[in-house]
């Protein structure tokens, strides 16, 4: 079996999710949040290995968090000259809010519908690593029921 865990958020890092992975099943244990930040349950499923057909790796970029962190940050760079505490504050919220419009998503098809795992930019390497873990554990599926590895 194989386990890998990794942040959801870009500002509250410590709020997690788990994916793992053995030879019949995708485990997921995702948190739930409101607005990114307040903790509402969890999201857990179990994917039979036969139901998956692949997965995709991409990154996603959306613009209207880049542009009002950047709006942002322009307004608390502005502002450091003449209130350096709130400039800074303004300017660190901004760089924060345009790295959160940075994605990194992992579409796992199941049964021809996609379950969209949605991490920040910095946990791509995790996710390719998941990605890895399910390509080889379909692929060890497919051969034990090939006959012709058999005869």
């Amino acid at each position: 079996m194989k386990k890998v865990t990794f942040s959801i958020s870009l500002f509250f890092f410590w709020i997690k999710g788990k994916i793992e992975v053995d030879s019949r099943f995708i485990k997921t244990d995702l948190a739930n949040t409101i607005l990114g930040f307040i903790p509402a349950g969890k999201d857990q499923q179990s994917i039979p290995l036969k139901n998956i057909s692949g997965t995709t790796l991409t990154t996603k970029y959306n613009l209207k968090p880049i542009i009002l962190g950047l709006i942002v940050l322009f307004i608390g760079f502005g502002n450091i000259s003449d209130h350096f505490i709130l400039g800074l504050i303004l300017f660190i919220l901004g760089v924060g809010i345009a790295a959160s419009g940075i994605q990194t998503i992992l579409n796992i098809e199941k049964s021809g519908t996609p379950y969209l795992i949605s991490v920040p930019f910095f946990e791509k390497k995790k996710l390719h690593m998941i990605q890895d873990h399910i390509h080889g554990a379909l692929a060890a599926n497919t051969d034990k029921t090939d006959l012709n590895l058999f005869l």
